[in-house]
């Protein structure tokens, strides 16, 4: 008799069944990597966990694609079933040689369409004295143009040289790649033209010579500057975020980054390689063409393939670093957008009953208005804001008092003349004419405009009566003279109309939050003017001050001769009461230091 073998008969199961579980399965794995991926943006986007952050952000999304792959893994019976793994190795052992042979074909026509682009008429429809006079005049201009990327980048490399980190010097930085770029801009015109110089008639031997000079000359200046601003740049992460934000001059941002990719493209290295083989064959010396200007080009062009060529190490090694920046990048731009949203949804969020209707009054809010003066700083707060509770402290918001036009044209009559300009208002129609017709209009409510700051929509224009509504509102004046404050003023009015700034980054100015505006307008400017002195804090790896820090500040110096700020005013609300009353010096010292929350403040 036949022995039973023991142990537990595996139970076939339905096709609808393995169906099932196969689905369930790749549902789990996907979640899990959808999961992982958002742990991975967040710590990125939010630089959790930082200096780290990139690491560790980089090493979760990576893991978080081992889920998809086990998807894969899991549905490997269905390659099986169909034979699909075998038929494809089949054909493309049997086909290898034609499919080479496609593939050669295809990076052929590839590189010559780079080379010799054909996507223009440039040249095509001129006669030849037409092309003898564009080929003499852009000549002329190319050695304007390279001398113009040399001493732009140059100066700007100089600069980027420095380790500082602070206000003036991103502004300095900021102005010097504004001008690199326009010489950038101004050398692609020319090239844009001239990589076409395959259409000029072979007649023209001369002009066609020189027309592809122009192009590469430039071309390859553009990129020996690039590389070396990238080599400059390198494991700083101030100077790539200075160089990589908003250009309002171009209206765009990330073009530091989109340069450096550029050059690593591959048609990129292609054209500078190519470009100097032609120019070995085709271009060699020549006497006195064009002035001797063909000759200056030539040297530049050889000097630059030279230096790229000798620093081809230093382009090999800094792929990684590229590679992750750019990995960063594409991560923080997925996350940005949900960063915002929740950051939009909790400044608007009120969990509180009385909804907007604040402690202050209108009326309160005019009589303090009495005692203000242009250039005075606010410190405010309105309880049970949702926003309240990511903003260390219990101050959770600063304002720049302005005054009114005429408040300011007498404070600051003293100071004018200026720059051929009689007053205050002159001055501000002349060089903020957007500022200047919203102080002359005036707000919904029909009250004048009279602080500047940045919200929710950027940095804007309010009325007193609007923006000092609020629980608790107090004023501190900067011991400065009117000088200094009017400069304060004037740089303040030069960032209006930017956005808020949602990654709260204080080493860039394209965008600002409320306490930015302040620190910015005030950062100390010497000759030009004095300012305050602001300690920043570091809060996963960003620079910050926050309207704690600037409380700290006054407490810290309250009583002693270098104290930089005095008390004006200050509105205290109460929840006992329902309302607001004037409170003393002292108890502003003590909320420096009160818990965030609202039903700790009694």
């Amino acid at each position: 008799m036949q022995k039973k073998k023991r142990g537990k008969t595996k139970q076939t199961l339905s096709p609808l069944e393995q169906f099932e579980k196969v689905r369930k399965q790749i549902l789990k794995t996907t979640i899990v990597s959808v999961l992982l991926t958002f742990v991975s943006l967040a710590i990125v986007g939010l630089q959790l966990l930082y200096p780290f952050h990139i690491v560790i952000g980089v090493g979760i999304y990576v893991v978080s694609f081992i889920p998809f792959f086990r998807k894969i893994y899991i549905s490997r019976a269905t390659w099986r079933k169909y034979k699909a793994y075998k038929s494809t190795k089949q054909f493309i052992i049997g086909e290898k040689w034609k499919l080479l042979l496609g593939v050669l074909f295809i990076v052929s026509t590839l590189s010559f369409l780079v080379l010799r682009p054909l996507d223009s008429n440039v040249f095509k429809d001129m006669s030849d004295n037409e092309i003898e006079q564009v080929i003499s005049d852009d000549m002329y201009r190319s050695v304007t143009s390279i001398d113009y990327l040399e001493t732009s980048g140059n100066t700007l490399l100089r600069t980027l040289s420095s380790e500082r980190e602070d206000a003036n010097h991103t502004e300095i930085l900021t102005a010097q790649f504004t001008d690199f770029l326009t010489a950038v801009l101004l050398s692609e015109a020319l090239t844009d033209t001239h990589r076409y110089f395959g259409n000029i008639p072979y007649r023209l031997s001369e002009e066609r010579t020189a027309s592809f000079l122009i192009s590469y000359s430039l071309y390859v200046k553009k990129y020996e500057i690039v590389h070396r601003l990238m080599t400059e740049v390198s494991g700083s992460e101030y100077k790539k975020k200075v160089l990589n934000q908003h250009v309002e001059f171009f209206d765009r941002g990330d073009i530091f980054n989109e340069m450096v990719g550029r050059f690593y493209e591959p048609k990129t290295h292609l054209r500078i390689t190519g470009g100097k083989m032609y120019m070995y064959v085709f271009n060699g010396p020549r006497e006195n063409a064009y002035a001797g200007i063909y000759t200056l080009l030539r040297e530049k062009a050889e000097g630059s393939y030279k230096y790229l060529l000798t620093n081809f190490d230093r382009t090999i090694a800094s792929t990684g670093e590229v590679l992750v920046d750019k990995t960063t990048k594409r991560m923080f731009d997925v996350w940005f957008p949900i960063q915002r949203g929740i950051a939009n949804s909790m400044g608007h969020a009120i969990i509180s009953t009385r909804g907007k209707e604040y402690f202050i009054t209108e009326e309160q809010i005019q009589t303090m208005q009495q005692s203000l003066a242009p250039g005075d700083i606010m410190f405010q707060r309105r309880n049970w804001h949702v926003s309240n509770v990511g903003i260390p402290g219990f101050w959770t918001h600063s304002a720049m008092y302005t005054g009114t036009l005429s408040e300011m044209n007498e404070y600051f009559e003293s100071q004018f003349p200026l720059e051929g300009l009689n007053s205050f208002s002159e001055y501000v129609a002349d060089k903020f004419p957007d500022v200047y017709a919203q102080y002359k209009s005036r707000d919904e409510g029909g009250f004048e405009y009279s602080v500047i700051e940045a919200i929710e929509p950027g940095v804007v224009l309010q009325s007193l009566e609007v923006s000092a509504h609020a629980d608790f509102v107090v004023v501190l004046r900067p011991q400065l003279g009117n000088a200094d404050k009017m400069y304060a003023l004037f740089k303040s009015f030069g960032h209006f109309g930017k956005p808020y700034d949602y990654n709260f980054d204080f080493d860039t100015r394209d965008a600002l939050i409320c306490s930015e505006l302040i620190y910015d307008a005030y950062f100390e400017k010497l000759p030009t003017k004095k300012g305050l002195h602001f300690d920043t804090s570091l809060v996963n790896g960003r620079k910050i001050v926050t309207p704690l820090d600037m409380g700290m500040k006054y407490k810290q110096e309250y009583g002693t001769s270098d104290s930089e700020l005095k008390l004006v005013y200050f509105l205290r609300g109460s929840e006992e009461t329902q309302s607001a009353s004037i409170s003393t010096e002292a108890v502003f010292i003590d909320s420096i230091l009160w818990s965030k929350f609202s039903f700790l403040q009694e």
